[in-house]
C-alpha cells in the first residue's frame, strides 16, 4: 500500500508524508465510513513502527497530494489512535487544530476502523472547499497513471524506505541495532566473494534474508561471527576490500536492493537456509551432517565445484598430535565407509570408530570427504570441498551464475521443491 515515507518540519511541527504504491487500487472517498479501514490500519502499524510523534500526515501518489490526515490520541483506550481526515492541503491543516477536543469526543470516539470527516468544523465553505478538491483529484487520475511510473523508478535521497530493525550482537561486546537491509550487506560482503557472479551474490542475499527472518520468528539471536551469519560493518569491510571498497560495496548492495523482500519458502514456512563454501561435486543429504531428514535438503549435483580454486586441498598433520587429539594409540586408519555423496561415512583408528562428521570436526579439516595417507610421523589428509555440503554451495553457485543461471535457477537447484516470494 505504501512503499516509502519521509518526514518534514514546517513551522516547528513535524509532517509525515506517506508514499501510496502506484499499484495500489484505492478508489477512495475518505470521508465515508467502512471503506478505507485497511489504509487506515496500515497507517497506524507504520505510525507506530517508526514512532511518529506528530499529528500530521499527507497521503502522496505520483508526486501529487491526496489528502491529509490529523493523527488524535483516544484518551479512553489506551495506546489507540484515531485518525481524522481534514483536507486536501497541509498548509491548511492548522485551520482545523482548534477544533481537535471536539472531535475526539463525537460519538464517544465511534471514529473506528475508518479514515472519516465527521463534523471536524462546522465552517461549510471548508467542507465544500475539501469535495471540490477530492473531485479535482479524481478527475487528474490519468495525469497521475502518467507519472506513476516515473515516480517508481525515481530514488530520491531524501525518501526512506520503511526500515525493519536487526539487533546483533558482536564478538567485541557491542549489540547494534540496524536495518535489515543494512544488515545484509555486511553479511552478504562477509559470508561471499564480491568477485562473484551477480546472481550468485543474489541467490546469497536471499539465502540471507531467509535465514534472518527464520532467526527472528524463532527466537534466534544474531550474533557476527559463523555460529549464526557472519557480518562486517563498513570499516571493516574497507579493511578488507582496500581500494575496492566502492565498487564492491556498490555491487553487494545492488545484490541485496535488487532482491529486496525475497524469501525462500517450503510449505509456506521459511526454510533453513543452511549453505557452504565448496562441494565435493554433490551436495550433502542433511540427514548424514544433522541425523535429521529434511525434504527440501537433499544431495544434488553440483559438479561446477570441481574446477574452483577451493576444491582440493593436501595438508599435514603431526601424527603424534592426531592421535592424542582421538584418544587413541594406534596408527590404523581405515576409511570403512562412504555415503552416495562420497563423504566418509565412518572411519577406524585402532579400535575406535568415528562418523566422517566427527573426524572432521575433531582434526578440523574442510571436508568429510577426505583421504589419509601415513607418511612417518606424519598424517597427509586429502579433502575435496570444504564445509559441511548442505544447501547451496557458494563456488557452485558462482558456477552456475558464469553458465547463464540465474538466481532463481540457482536456488532452485540446490534447495529441492522450494518458493521464491
Amino acid at each position: 500500500m505504501f512503499n516509502n515515507y519521509k518526514i518534514v518540519e514546517k513551522n516547528g511541527e513535524k509532517i509525515l508524508i506517506l508514499y501510496i504504491d502506484s499499484f495500489y487500487e484505492f478508489g477512495i472517498d475518505f470521508r465515508k465510513n467502512n471503506n478505507n479501514s485497511n489504509m487506515k490500519n496500515e497507517i497506524k502499524k507504520i505510525i507506530r513502527k517508526i514512532n511518529f510523534t506528530g499529528e500530521k500526515i499527507a497521503l502522496m501518489l505520483g508526486g501529487i497530494m491526496l489528502a491529509t490526515i490529523l493523527v488524535f490520541e483516544n484518551p479512553k483506550i489506551s495506546n489507540n489512535l484515531d485518525l481524522v481526515y481534514v483536507t486536501d492541503n497541509i498548509l491548511s491543516i492548522n485551520q482545523v487544530q482548534d477544533n481537535k477536543k471536539e472531535s475526539k469526543t463525537i460519538e464517544n470516539n465511534k471514529i473506528e476502523d475508518t479514515i472519516v470527516l465527521e463534523n471536524v468544523t462546522k465552517d461549510k465553505k471548508v467542507e465544500e472547499k475539501n469535495e471540490k478538491t477530492i473531485e479535482k483529484n479524481v478527475e487528474n487520475m490519468n495525469v497521475i497513471e502518467k507519472e506513476e511510473i516515473k515516480e517508481k523508478e525515481k530514488v530520491e535521497e531524501n525518501v526512506t524506505p520503511f526500515k525493519q530493525l536487526i539487533t546483533v550482537y558482536r564478538k567485541n561486546g557491542s549489540v547494534l541495532e540496524l536495518d535489515l537491509e543494512d544488515y545484509l550487506i555486511g553479511v552478504v560482503a562477509s559470508e561471499m566473494p564480491a568477485s562473484f557472479n551477480m546472481e550468485a551474490l543474489k541467490a546469497q542475499a536471499i539465502i540471507s534474508r531467509t535465514y534472518t527472518l527464520k532467526s527472528i520468528e524463532i527466537g534466534r539471536r544474531l550474533t557476527d561471527d559463523v555460529s549464526t551469519q557472519t557480518y562486517k560493518d563498513n570499516s571493516e569491510l574497507k579493511e578488507m576490500w582496500g581500494s575496492s571498497y566502492e565498487k564492491y560495496y556498490s555491487k553487494v548492495r545492488d545484490a541485496v536492493l535488487s532482491t529486496d523482500g525475497l524469501a525462500i519458502y517450503y510449505n509456506n514456512k521459511y526454510i533453513d537456509a543452511v549453505f557452504h563454501s565448496t562441494s565435493n561435486g554433490k551436495t550433502e543429504d542433511a540427514s548424514y551432517v544433522w541425523k535429521n531428514s529434511v525434504p527440501y535438503l537433499k544431495s544434488v549435483d553440483s559438479h561446477w565445484d570441481i574446477d574452483s580454486s577451493s576444491y582440493l586441498r593436501s595438508e599435514e598433520k603431526d601424527l603424534d598430535n592426531v592421535l592424542n587429539i582421538l584418544g587413541v594409540n594406534s596408527n590404523s586408519f581405515d576409511i570403512v565407509s562412504r555415503d552416495d555423496s562420497g563423504r566418509v561415512l565412518e572411519i577406524k583408528v585402532g579400535d575406535k570408530s568415528y562418523s566422517g562428521v566427527e573426524f572432521r570436526n575433531l582434526l578440523g579439516l574442510r571436508s568429510a570427504d577426505f583421504d589419509i595417507e601415513i607418511m612417518e610421523n606424519k598424517l597427509k589428509i586429502t579433502t575435496r570441498g570444504y564445509g559441511h555440503g548442505v544447501g547451496l554451495s557458494q563456488y557452485g553457485a558462482n558456477g552456475m551464475a558464469k553458465a547463464g543461471y540465474n538466481f532463481t535457477d540457482i536456488i532452485k537447484h540446490y534447495y529441492s521443491d522450494v518458493e521464491i516470494k
